[in-house]
């Protein structure tokens, strides 16, 4: 049988390695051809070796929304028969549409079973069906409770890990005053008046995962 020839893009060395390890427990048809860390890294591997790969996994954590949908559309244009699977903590039903709406695209919500969750998708996507993870499909088909924008979604999940805005503004690449200032308003919007209380009333509301 034809190997299904894989590419893993994620930052994170620790979840990189997971996804990873992950293929390479599952064995055949799946390969890992390589793994990058930096999107910088990619492009060169996809202009001298892109007719070889069949699937792209990309953790999406570090990167905007909007690369992520340039990306996925520039990768269809040039390779339609290409499978991409984006990893993703992102609740926003716009994004998982925009992301699933170029050809054999899949989209995991990254809160239950992701090594279920993504084999079954690389054994879809390898067979031209698109996957989407159950919470995503739920988001996508019900609509998120506020409409926040993407920079709004990233502050507000980063929020929700502890970071302090510094760490949060070199992350986004924004400046701090910028932090405080969508972190200013996601509270007037959601009537709280701390980031703790901010990111418990999220939670409440469907923004960001309940951990109860």
């Amino acid at each position: 049988m034809k190997p299904i020839r894989v590419v893993v893009i994620d930052r994170n060395d620790i979840t990189r390695k997971g996804v990873e390890a992950i293929i390479g427990d599952a064995g055949a048809p799946f390969e890992v051809l390589t793994a990058f860390a930096r999107l910088r890294e990619v492009d060169r591997y996809f202009k001298e070796q892109g007719e070889d790969i069949d699937v792209v996994i990309l953790d999406d954590y570090t990167i905007h929304p909007k690369e992520v949908t340039n990306l996925v559309a520039l990768w269809h244009r040039h390779f339609p028969d290409l499978g991409v699977i984006v990893l993703s903590q992102r609740r926003q039903s716009a994004y998982i549409q925009d992301v699933m709406r170029w050809g054999n695209a899949s989209f995991i919500l990254k809160n239950g079973d992701v090594q279920e969750q993504l084999l079954r998708a690389l054994q879809l996507i390898s067979s031209k069906y698109p996957f989407i993870s159950p919470a995503a499909f739920r988001l996508m088909n019900c609509g998120t409770p506020a409409a926040l924008d993407p920079q709004d979604w990233d502050v507000l999940r980063l929020t929700e890990q502890g970071l302090r805005a510094q760490a949060i503004s070199d992350i986004l690449g924004i400046s701090r005053k910028t932090v405080y200032r969508v972190r200013a308003r996601l509270k007037q919007r959601l009537g709280v008046s701390n980031n703790e209380n901010l990111v418990d009333a999220a939670r409440k509301q469907g923004l960001l995962e309940n951990k109860d």
